[in-house]
């Protein structure tokens, strides 16, 4: 029982360091009478952790903006999920040698909050030989990579994703099994706790037909509507009008931020101060563990 006060205790730091409660309640109309009405719904769930804080409750309120019913039914599915995915969902250790071995090998930066309150993530290959490479470690670190950036900045209700395929070759195309692609995009269209506002794709190759004929029937229309597709020779200026300003993108895109490895060593050192964080949140489906924590709730309910 020790184990689990100490590891308690630890959550509570943990819950601390994050982002700010009551800053995040008032920017996106947020109350804690909603929060509160969000766990009584899932007392009856037997697949949502009780031990889940208010802090972890109002990203699934953020995303449907204060709809209880809704926010509870994609908690429901972000859990289903995680348990049929323990490829991407367990052993998450940020010291890990699969997850180094992306960190070391592709680029996954968490870029600024955009003006308009969007999370900014970017992903491209940095070493361009397949045999680096590896699916599920690579959505594995990529989720990992959100979460650090939920856990630095708070809710936020839409996401813009930003991909580069430079270097990309069709030896890739066969590192990710169906069911496991299958999985990774289920969870990014219903399991987190925001929605997708777009999806820039830069450097298109000229595969890049047959890869959307390979995931069309994995993704839905709303999705595809919302994937915008870069060739190598766009136009940064009208980008940074259109889409995303160069106050937010790197060196590379025309942006005024650092370059791609500079911003990589930051979010690396973002995710490796997680360690902890990550250890306990496979905790949380821990039984035992769970219901420890539900008992102590009290004392970690609304940490600033």
């Amino acid at each position: 029982m020790s184990l689990l006060f100490d590891m308690f205790a630890r959550f509570r730091d943990i819950l601390k360091s994050a982002y700010s409660y009551k800053e995040a309640l008032e920017r996106e109309n947020l109350t804690q009478e909603t929060v509160n009405l969000l766990r009584d719904k899932l007392k009856s769930s037997k697949v949502v952790p009780q031990s889940l804080a208010d802090k972890q409750l109002i990203f699934f309120l953020t995303t449907y903006k204060n709809d209880v019913d809704k926010s509870a039914a994609l908690l429901e599915s972000c859990y289903k999920l995680k348990r049929s995915a323990p490829e991407f969902f367990k052993d998450r250790d940020v010291d890990a040698k699969d997850i180094q071995n992306c960190l070391d090998n592709q680029y996954y930066i968490t870029l600024p909050v955009t003006p308009d309150n969007h999370m900014l993530i970017y992903h491209s290959l940095k070493n361009n030989d397949p045999n680096s490479y590896n699916f599920d470690s690579a959505a594995k670190t990529f989720i990992m990579m959100n979460e650090a950036y939920n856990y630095y900045h708070g809710p936020r209700p839409e996401v813009i994703y930003l991909f580069d395929l430079k270097g990309l070759s069709f030896r890739f195309l066969f590192k990710p099994s169906v069911s496991t692609m299958r999985k990774g995009i289920k969870f990014l269209e219903g399991g987190m706790p925001y929605n997708i506002k777009a999806v820039h794709v830069f450097n298109t190759v000229s595969f890049f037909d047959w890869i959307i004929a390979i995931v069309k029937p994995l993704l839905n229309s709303e999705l595809l509507e919302k994937l915008h597709l870069h060739h190598s020779d766009l136009d940064y200026d009208k980008f940074h009008e259109q889409y995303v300003p160069k106050t937010h993108l790197p060196k590379e895109y025309g942006g005024t931020l650092g370059t791609l490895e500079e911003l990589q060593q930051q979010s690396r050192e973002r995710l490796m101060n997680l360690k902890d964080y990550f250890i306990y949140e496979e905790q949380q489906s821990n039984f035992e563990f769970d219901q420890f924590v539900d008992e102590h709730l009290y004392e970690i309910q609304n940490v600033d």
